[in-house]
């Protein structure tokens, strides 16, 4: 099947469609996908606080968990969606395991700024998430990346982490507050955050 399949056509499908070729046994359309969502899977684990090289790894890992466990895709959300879950709990497993004292609240960051940033020009500025970011306590960083790049609700935050759902709502409103500030949003003038 996969033989039939040239990666031109598979540049053209939609995620749905992939992933039912991929069911097919088409191997090369789960390659679009691993292609399609590589960079936003590896950048929303370094934004969680992986390291280049772990979040490269735990992308793979995602991407072969996926691919075994691709039957049990409901699409009800977007797929890379459903790959951030997946990469998150393999992030937050491998943290529970390594990083005795993650959840204390007055831990500084445990790493120095990352090496990728992005930026966003808007009237004119600069804005530097990932730099941003890596100021913030790794409690803080990890329940906004949850939230936001993850798409998980505050209770669905509280029920990955184990950490109380008002535990959970404060490290947003602070780390919120603190990118805003770092970002240069002031009053009306909203970041892309």
């Amino acid at each position: 099947m996969s033989d039939i399949l040239s990666s031109s056509s598979l540049k053209h499908l939609s995620d749905h469609d992939l992933i039912a070729q991929a069911l097919l046994g088409a191997s090369a359309a789960f390659g679009e996908l691993a292609r399609r969502h590589g960079s936003s899977l590896r950048t929303h684990l370094r934004r969680m606080g992986a390291q280049g090289p772990d979040a490269d790894d735990m992308a793979q890992e995602a991407f072969v968990a996926a691919f075994e466990r691709l039957s049990e895709y409901r699409a009800d959300g977007p797929f890379v969606n459903w790959l951030k879950m997946i990469a998150s709990r393999r992030y937050l497993r491998k943290l529970r395991k390594t990083q005795k004292y993650l959840f204390v609240d007055d831990m500084q960051a445990f790493e120095p700024a990352p090496d990728i940033h992005e930026h966003r020009a808007s009237e004119g500025r600069t804005y530097d998430l990932d730099g941003a970011l890596s100021q913030l306590k790794p409690t803080e960083r990890l329940c906004v990346t949850l939230n936001f790049s993850g798409g998980l609700s505050h209770q669905e935050v509280a029920t990955e982490t184990g950490l109380p759902l008002g535990t959970v709502k404060s490290h947003i409103k602070r780390a919120l507050a603190s990118l805003k500030s770092s970002l240069g949003a002031v009053g009306n003038d909203r970041a892309a955050i």
